[in-house]
């Protein structure tokens, strides 16, 4: 489970989320959707891909000199200046996040949930209140997308769960854990053709990237053994640690390359993940588990790791994010959140986090709770 979550349906965050995403436009909505699961024995079948799953056609771009040393020279200098999270909450709209002093943002592009809206579909940002938030370019700011876990505020469940009759449910609709969350079958054509529609559609409103949330659902799949499959029913696919986080990479290679048909220096920023690669090298890793991992680096920009001062964080992690990732010139970016550190001062705590992370190489952010409704100060680096 991530705390990234712009309107997770899951504990708390459920019943806030959502809710401040449409503030600005319906403030009578106080209750989020909720999830129908068929109660007629469902039986798993391939998605049937809508028409809009067919990519529009994405510009003719030069993308010679583009690739990980062009993306780098433009991703540090303004992660020195202060990354910040925001996904809902009161003025979230262009003016008021255009305004932010952050060297990077990263938002949730839905303005409003489908089912709030009209139309039914979701309403996103416009380009051209991502070019104000983009401060013309001159400012990364990186859309949201989860590519593990089913959300139900956004377009493709209304468009195939919402009017799908009992008993014939697509095959990337995936089990759901002991804690609430609802993972898809990341491994299925239908769930990849899904989030393939969504890259393209949130880069074509301008955004310079996207921010992939829980890539970590691969070790759910693997380990969590509170998972419910819709009455058993689980999709042929991978199966165990090594093949599972080998077709996660897969998947967040897929997502950068079609990124990259429309911003040929598009960021990649993941979040956690930090072993993914020794996951998929397994006991005896060799060449090509190896390449596997180096090709993924090759993909990804930087990799978010939350909770990263928390006393509870093993040293262990913190050299992996270094070992494999830092060393490797991939950006390490750590969060976390003030109310887990009660007992400290905010100008304290940003202290301290802020020397830590200077000390580990990483970009550091602080965010005032885990429901990331407004932007804290940018921390900045020398």
């Amino acid at each position: 489970m991530s705390l990234f979550r712009p309107a997770a349906l899951s504990g708390v965050f459920a019943a806030l989320v959502p809710t401040g995403m449409i503030h600005a436009q319906q403030p009578q909505v106080s209750e989020p959707p909720t999830e129908t699961v068929p109660t007629a024995v469902p039986t798993a079948v391939p998605a049937t891909v809508p028409a809009a799953v067919a990519p529009p056609q994405p510009p003719e771009l030069d993308c010679s000199l583009a690739g990980a040393r062009s993306r780098a020279a433009r991703l540090m200098p303004a992660l020195q200046q202060g990354y910040g999270v925001q996904y809902w909450g009161e003025g979230y709209d262009a003016t008021t996040l255009a305004a932010q002093p952050h060297g990077l943002l990263i938002v949730e592009v839905t303005k409003t949930g489908a089912p709030y809206t009209e139309t039914g579909q979701e309403l996103f940002f416009t380009p051209e209140e991502i070019t104000a938030i983009r401060h013309d370019g001159s400012r990364p700011t990186l859309g949201y997308l989860n590519v593990s876990e089913i959300e139900t505020y956004r377009d493709y469940w209304i468009d195939q769960i919402g009017t799908t009759a009992p008993g014939t449910l697509p095959e990337w609709y995936g089990p759901t854990a002991g804690h609430g969350d609802h993972l898809a079958a990341y491994w299925t054509q239908g769930w990849r053709d899904i989030l393939l529609n969504r890259v393209d559609r949130l880069m074509q409103t301008g955004v310079d990237g996207l921010f992939l949330d829980d890539v970590l659902h691969y070790y759910s799949h693997a380990l969590d053994e509170t998972l419910i499959w819709p009455e058993g029913q689980r999709p042929d696919g991978p199966t165990g640690a090594p093949a599972l986080a080998q077709g996660m990479m897969a998947l967040v290679r897929t997502v950068a390359d079609r990124a990259r048909l429309w911003n040929c220096d598009a960021f990649i920023v993941v979040n956690n993940g930090v072993f993914i690669g020794r996951d998929a090298a397994g006991a005896t890793p060799g060449p090509a588990e190896r390449a596997g991992f180096g090709a993924y680096l090759d993909a990804i920009d930087a990799v978010m790791v939350e909770n990263v001062s928390a006393p509870t964080t093993h040293i262990h992690t913190i050299e992996a994010l270094q070992q494999d990732f830092r060393d490797h010139g991939v950006a390490v970016l750590s969060l976390d959140v003030e109310t887990q550190f009660p007992e400290q001062t905010t100008d304290d705590l940003r202290a301290k986090i802020t020397d830590k992370a200077r000390q580990a190489g990483f970009y550091p952010y602080v965010s005032a709770d885990a429901v990331f409704n407004r932007l804290t100060p940018p921390i900045l680096l020398p």
